[in-house]
């Protein structure tokens, strides 16, 4: 047994298939599916039940990985703060759903603590997200809640050791071309988009709603473009009549041929960070969180 196996133990859990888990670990599936095998058999029972979506914690696997995890953040701790310690200090990495603040914020951020002058911004999905924070690669995780989501990311939260803490709350905003039929509205309802496309962010775990960067149910609309990417998010809406949703908070150097308007909705959305419970803020962390709140007081809706 070996740090390697927890870690793919623990990937494997969090990810829910042993396909997935390899494309995070960089490694292949034969030989991720090899290395599980053997670890199975130096243990004496099995890990994982295989089924055709997936994989899934057996019993005595559950408890396997629990304890992985914690020898895992642990190792990862000692790691972090022992291999190359000088040169962290002025390292600063931050995981974040896609939003289109993030642009202003880190310059922001560099601009006014110039010492921290390695700074790491890693948009991706939700799960990534709070692996990476859980794993010490980022410090911190830039994530929204709401009623419809907050039940199902706190579980996930739980079982990684992570805490999230509220930023400030804010409404939920259509994003449509500047030329769209709908631009010129001051406010709309869930009925105005009926019918339309939308351009939704992709995550590993569609079937879990809780993962998903939508604020609104798009699973009705005639045609959905699934990105990976802000820019090409907002390539799509300039040149159809899609929309999609987020925050609202922009300053007019952010987006270019898009328009945001307000909807109409019971959600109570919160933006929150995310970090580990059992870590405190660094300096860095703390300084990010001060530029963050005064670009959301300047610029909310």
């Amino acid at each position: 047994m070996n740090i390697q196996q927890l870690r793919y133990v623990v990937a494997i859990a969090n990810s829910g298939t042993f396909r997935e888990a390899a494309s995070k670990l960089y490694v292949s599936q034969p030989s991720l599916s090899v290395a599980i095998k053997d670890l199975e058999a130096e243990l004496g029972f099995q890990i994982f039940t295989r089924t055709t979506t997936g994989a899934v914690l057996t019993a005595p696997g559950m408890t396997f990985y629990e304890k992985s995890l914690e020898v895992v953040k642990s190792f990862d701790s000692f790691e972090k703060h022992f291999i190359q310690p000088d040169e962290q200090d002025n390292q600063f990495s931050i995981a974040s759903q896609h939003y289109d603040f993030l642009p202003p914020l880190m310059t922001a951020f560099s601009e006014a603590y110039p010492e921290f002058d390695d700074l790491r911004i890693f948009e991706s999905t939700t799960i990534q997200i709070l692996d990476e924070v859980s794993q010490g690669h980022s410090q911190l995780g830039i994530i929204y809640m709401n009623h419809q989501n907050e039940s199902g990311l706190y579980r996930r939260m739980e079982k990684l050791g992570l805490e999230a803490v509220d930023l400030i709350s804010f409404r939920t905003h259509i994003y449509l071309s500047e030329n769209h039929p709908l631009a010129t509205k001051a406010l709309l309802e869930m009925s105005d988009l009926v019918g339309l496309p939308t351009v939704r962010f992709t995550q590993e775990r569609e079937e879990y709603l809780y993962y998903s960067e939508n604020l609104v149910d798009t699973s009705d609309s005639p045609l959905i473009y699934n990105v990976t990417d802000r820019a090409t998010l907002n390539g799509i809406l300039e040149r159809t009549n899609a929309y999609a949703t987020g925050s609202g908070f922009l300053d007019d150097r952010s987006v270019n041929g898009i328009t945001v308007v307000p909807l109409e909705d019971n959600l109570v959305n919160k933006m929150v960070y995310v970090k580990r419970k059992d870590t405190n803020l660094t300096p860095q962390a703390s300084s990010f969180i001060a530029v963050m709140k005064a670009y959301f007081d300047k610029y909310k809706s």
